[in-house]
């Protein structure tokens, strides 16, 4: 039989879980990235260095990724600097891609983290990839 004591533990695991996920997941987007801005060629005229760039994507996602009530306006911040970062590294590397190639992949990125944190945040719960438990 669950006592308040247990009930109480398993609910500070599930929590501590949950950030831990979200913390993860943020480092390798801020790792990621850091990678795709390093991969650009040339003199880049970038207002924060290409560190701070990354870690700000991948804090952005960490606390976009909880399930707490302020989640909806990182997440609402999500989409354009990603699609800003990606396109400047699709179009600054050593064989540019195409503009309208390049809009197209950097777009998906941004709809990609946002939807990613979205169902973390809202859907805590449920395994990733079909993982079972």
């Amino acid at each position: 039989m669950n006592t308040p004591h247990d009930i109480a533990t398993q609910a500070r695991r599930r929590r501590l879980r949950r950030v831990l996920n979200a913390a993860v997941l943020g480092a390798v987007v801020a790792a990621y990235t850091l990678g795709a801005l390093a991969s650009r060629l040339g003199d880049n005229d970038d207002v924060l260095p290409v560190p701070l760039e990354a870690l700000l994507l991948g804090a952005a996602f960490t606390f976009s990724a909880l399930p707490v009530g302020g989640a909806i306006l990182a997440r609402a911040l999500i989409p354009v600097p990603t699609l800003l970062l990606f396109l400047s590294v699709f179009l600054g590397r050593a064989e540019p891609l195409p503009f309208a190639a390049a809009f197209v992949l950097a777009l998906v990125h941004a709809i990609a983290l946002t939807a990613l944190s979205t169902a973390l945040a809202e859907r805590p719960h449920n395994p990733l990839l079909g993982a079972r438990r």
